[in-house]
């Protein structure tokens, strides 16, 4: 059964029809709808479907989410507690429920099944884990790959000592020694308009994490505008000087994506990608990726001069 499945329930509890439209966050990929369905079936499967405590705290376990915080479940219960205006002792049950899956510590039986069904995705078998592993990297996609790497290798080792998975060890070592396919979209991005994100949107159907670099070129004029709102949970960096010099620096192998919007953009980035190969002390790999028709009369420049005039809206992020 869909968690979905159970609105008239929460409706006669009190809740809006809308209160499970927080899973459907773009910048979630594991912390979704689906967790709280393999959640309510797990509960089912143990007679507890019905039980009002669980349900609550499926729903608002992981209501606020963002993975740049340190404070999610606090938020969660707090929401909880803002929205929820039933029977007092249960919405302690359940406030205390939410609270303990930051450490998955429980303090009461009922949470100790909470936990123990939140948790189930570490139970699963190594293809199973894998897609979880895709999935929290495309939510972490914001930190730089070595110190994800290093901090979710901590986080595993910490959790298999809870669970009894010998496949959590292939996991952790796969983590260890995996090289993502990761490029770099460089730009001044002044500003960052429905073109560029039509572009990171194509390329990141083909790697697993594009990072948004944004260059401080010192032929064209400074930047004033701000990234939008949309990148805020994808990586991003300011860097002086040679593109060539900060891929050096990044550590890791990545491949540089070139925007397009048609064939007088193509001899510019030829001739851009033979100076990267001169200057480069190693092989650079480029992507050249042609916009969308629709977006192909778009440019940084143009929507600046419209700007003056207030009609650049239409084509921002």
């Amino acid at each position: 059964m869909k968690i979905t499945d159970k609105t008239d329930k929460l409706l006669s509890l009190g809740l809006g029809k809308d209160i499970l439209k927080h899973y459907q966050e773009p910048h979630r990929f594991y912390h979704t709808l689906e967790h709280l369905d393999d959640i309510y079936n797990q509960l089912e499967l143990k007679g507890l479907g019905d039980n009002d405590i669980l349900l609550l705290a499926t729903v608002f376990h992981d209501i606020i989410y963002d993975p740049r915080s340190a404070t999610n479940e606090e938020d969660s219960a707090a929401y909880f507690n803002e929205v929820f205006a039933g029977d007092q002792a249960l919405k302690d049950e359940v406030t205390q429920i939410i609270l303990d899956t930051k450490s998955h510590q429980p303090k009461t039986e009922l949470s100790r099944i909470f936990c123990d069904v939140d948790l189930n995705i570490l139970h699963q078998s190594f293809d199973k884990l894998l897609v979880y592993e895709q999935q929290i990297f495309k939510e972490f996609q914001f930190v730089d790959h070595v110190i994800y790497r290093q901090k979710r290798v901590e986080v595993l080792q910490n959790l298999q000592a809870m669970v009894n998975n010998p496949a959590l060890s292939y996991l952790i070592d796969y983590v260890n020694n995996r090289q993502p396919r990761i490029a770099v979209y460089p730009g001044s991005f002044n500003p960052f308009h429905k073109g560029h994100y039509n572009i990171l949107q194509k390329a990141e159907q083909i790697f697993d994490k594009v990072i948004i670099a944004r260059g401080i070129n010192p032929g064209k004029e400074k930047s004033t505008y701000d990234l939008p709102d949309v990148l805020k949970y994808r990586q991003q960096a300011t860097y002086e000087g040679l593109l060539t010099d900060f891929t050096d620096s990044l550590g890791y192998d990545v491949t540089i994506i070139r925007g397009l919007r048609n064939g007088s953009d193509l001899q510019y980035e030829l001739n851009q990608y033979r100076y990267m190969q001169e200057l480069s002390g190693k092989n650079i790999s480029v992507a050249a990726i042609f916009c969308d028709m629709e977006f192909e009369h778009i440019s940084s420049t143009g929507i600046r001069q419209l700007e003056k005039y207030g009609k650049a809206g239409d084509y921002l992020i």
